[in-house]
């Protein structure tokens, strides 16, 4: 196969926008939590503010890619891109349930936790849509 026949054989990622907004929602979260984890402060409600934000970017990019897989651009690998999916789905919710309950340092810890894995999914998300592995090619 030419690389061009590789290039036109691997299906886009349909999320660009929405996958970028999960990420940098996800990093300012782990940056804000993680100084309250530092400083052994509990969560302020504002957090969930910024939790609930972070969660309606991934229902969008949930919604996006759910479309173009209607539509008929499929992941290479259904099975895995539905577990990383469910995973980025429930991150936020569970670790801000975990961290209500932890009124010190861990309760900020385990949202700021939750805040550099979301980012880190997305992008296997990414690569698993489009078969790219983790050097940057793709799979035969």
């Amino acid at each position: 196969m030419t690389s061009a026949t590789l290039a036109a054989a691997t299906p886009e990622w349909p999320a660009g926008t929405a996958g970028t907004v999960v990420i940098v929602v996800g990093l300012v979260l782990a940056a804000v939590t993680g100084v309250l984890a530092l400083l052994a402060k509990p969560l302020p409600r504002w957090v969930y503010l910024v939790v609930a934000l972070l969660e309606i970017a991934v229902l969008w990019m949930t919604v996006v890619c759910v479309a173009a897989w209607i539509g008929g651009t499929a992941p290479s690998d259904p099975i895995v891109f539905l577990a990383y999916l469910a995973v980025v789905l429930a991150a936020g919710p569970a670790t801000a349930w975990w961290g209500a309950g932890e009124p010190g340092r861990w309760g900020s810890g385990v949202v700021a936790m939750a805040g550099l894995v979301v980012p880190v999914l997305v992008i296997r998300l990414q690569q698993v849509w489009t078969g790219a592995t983790a050097g940057g090619t793709t799979g035969a």
